[in-house]
């Protein structure tokens, strides 16, 4: 145990616990299989990798799951993965350090998502890599795309929050701890921000942020700041929301739009990358 471990303890205890296959998703099983990426930092990430269900894969998308016991598994168990596969994409999906399957490291998840669309690159050679994320892994993922040479063409990111200050000020004890790190750790935390880290965002053709009117955990008005921070042309940076969607439930409240939506992105991102890689090989 190190001391990150200790440090996680206020406010990830509860979800850490031993992974399982959803139910929900059982028939699936066999058409994934697990991988070990190596996370950048001398230890690995634990992942599944599913291939296309139609035809050919276009792009494989790394889904960067929530908070919560189900890490990987929120994608699995809520249809995300499975319609993402029969829209012609391969699916990654990985347990941050410390959740599911993943061993404990440290605090760097932004670092997990990148090791993650390095694993996808690897695992489909010439393929584009792809982002998808939900509140947790979509923060993540925000950050992830401020880093140089990320790798991915296009991202989805539903309901991040702006600052972990603003995500625990609801629970007093973990709050508490975080005020303290702020104070001991500024570095660090400094790059936990989302907010903040969307300034730096380039190198991607499309990015959507997705939030839902029912959700009092990460409102819209957070999206509304990374928006407008974004420094994307708005062509190319956009913002959804859903008035009938709660907290990471996009997919279940408007599951035709979702799809719609989101595999649109995709393929436009797609479009507008492939006239570049002709000319690359020309």
């Amino acid at each position: 145990m190190n001391l990150y471990t200790l440090l996680k303890k206020p406010f990830f205890s509860r979800y850490q616990k031993p992974w399982s296959w959803p139910a929900e998703a059982e028939a699936e099983r066999g058409s994934w299989r697990r991988v070990d990426l190596d996370n950048g930092r001398g230890g690995t990430l634990v992942g599944l990798f599913g291939e296309s269900s139609s035809g050919p894969a276009r792009a494989t998308v790394v889904c960067a799951h929530p908070m919560g016991v189900e890490a990987k598994g929120f994608y699995l168990k809520h249809g995300h993965a499975r319609m993402l596969r029969e829209s012609g994409f391969n699916v990654l999906l990985f347990d941050f350090n410390g959740f599911g399957e993943s061993p404990d490291a440290d605090l760097l998840y932004p670092a997990d998502v990148l090791a993650a669309a390095k694993g996808a690159a690897a695992l489909a050679p010439g393929l584009p890599v792809m982002g998808l994320g939900a509140s947790f892994g979509a923060a993540w993922l925000v950050c992830a795309l401020g880093q140089q040479g990320h790798g991915m063409t296009a991202a989805v990111m539903e309901c991040p929050f702006t600052t972990l200050d603003e995500y625990w000020v609801r629970y007093k004890v973990a709050f508490a701890v975080l005020k303290a790190s702020n104070v001991l750790m500024p570095r660090l935390l400094a790059k936990l921000r989302p907010v903040a880290r969307v300034r730096d965002v380039a190198d991607v053709k499309a990015v959507l942020f997705i939030y839902g009117g029912q959700d009092s955990v990460t409102p819209s008005s957070m999206g509304e700041r990374l928006l407008a921070a974004c420094p994307l042309p708005r062509e190319q940076c956009s913002m959804w929301v859903i008035p009938e969607a709660k907290h990471t439930r996009a997919l279940t409240a408007a599951p035709q739009a979702y799809r719609e939506r989101v595999v649109g992105l995709f393929e436009s991102a797609l479009a507008q990358a492939a006239p570049r890689a002709q000319q690359a090989r020309g």
